[in-house]
């Protein structure tokens, strides 16, 4: 089931105009917003109703009933934990407070990416994967990281792939690449330059591109033919890149899975000839 709330936190930190608003006020409200109906929402957050049903829309509900409906069995399931709890780094926090924090901060980026992952999306992607000639990984950074987890993946299940450390390269590789190859780009803002860039170069080459990246409009989503959003909250260091590299590696480890379940036989067969015995102590 889709959560209205973990969606509308992204539509919360990283929208704008009437949309974020209402994120705002339904965040901060989720009892009161759920039992109101679209004009009264739209009057208590001097929006309109069509601001109403196109937030609706853009969250993937067809209307405010359904986005209603789901609120309401989200906020009777979660009880009084229906609000997230966000945190900041202080100097005065303890090493054991800092390790409690991390924890809950990573379980629940996973828990929030799952509600925001798309089943069919994830479908469609394996499939694409599953009969392109080559993987071609793309990330600059922390998501550089997640791009080379995918690629020492799909190399234990003897997939073509290539990563490249350097974006020159990379934008060469996006430049040599055609329509028999399949792009996976890794970028948490959505707007790194060097992302769109390399994108660009696809599109023109005809190389269908899947982009992970944060639920939020972005040149990187627009230019996506698939996108595989995750949920990533950096209140505590943002800098770090914490949670979004978490995010980023589960839908790694969740297509990686597809892609073996798909050609279980012969996966596992791989997977038992790449595996190296490590010297016993």
């Amino acid at each position: 089931m889709k959560s209205a709330l973990v969606l509308l936190q992204e539509v919360r930190r990283n929208g704008t105009g009437a949309s974020a608003q209402l994120a705002e006020y339904i965040c901060e409200h989720p009892h009161n917003a759920c039992n109101m109906d679209v004009r009264t929402l739209a009057e208590k957050t001097y929006t309109s109703p069509s601001s109403v049903v196109r937030l609706c829309h853009r969250l993937g509900f067809e209307g405010y009933k359904e986005f209603r409906r789901c609120l309401l069995l989200e906020i009777a399931a979660l009880g009084s934990e229906v609000a997230h709890q966000e945190k900041q780094l202080t100097p005065e926090d303890s090493i054991a407070g800092i390790i409690d924090d991390v924890t809950e901060k990573n379980i629940q980026v996973l828990y929030d990416s799952r509600h925001i992952l798309n089943a069919g999306t994830v479908e469609q992607c394996v499939k694409l994967l599953l009969r392109s000639r080559a993987i071609l990984l793309f990330g600059v950074g922390a998501s550089l990281c997640a791009a080379k987890d995918a690629y020492l993946k799909f190399l234990r299940l003897n997939k073509p792939c290539v990563v490249n450390e350097d974006w020159h390269s990379q934008l060469l590789q996006a430049r040599n690449s055609d329509s028999q190859d399949v792009a996976i780009i890794f970028s948490y803002s959505g707007q790194t330059q060097e992302m769109v860039e390399c994108m660009k170069e696809l599109k023109a080459n005809g190389t269908p591109c899947i982009a992970i990246t944060r639920f939020a409009p972005s040149q990187v989503a627009k230019l996506a033919d698939y996108q595989l959003y995750i949920a990533a909250n950096e209140s505590l260091f943002r800098n770090g890149a914490m949670s979004s590299r978490l995010a980023q590696l589960n839908v790694v480890d969740i297509l990686y899975t597809a892609f073996a379940s798909a050609e279980y036989d012969k996966s596992i067969e791989l997977l038992a000839r790449t595996h190296i015995k490590k010297p016993a102590p």
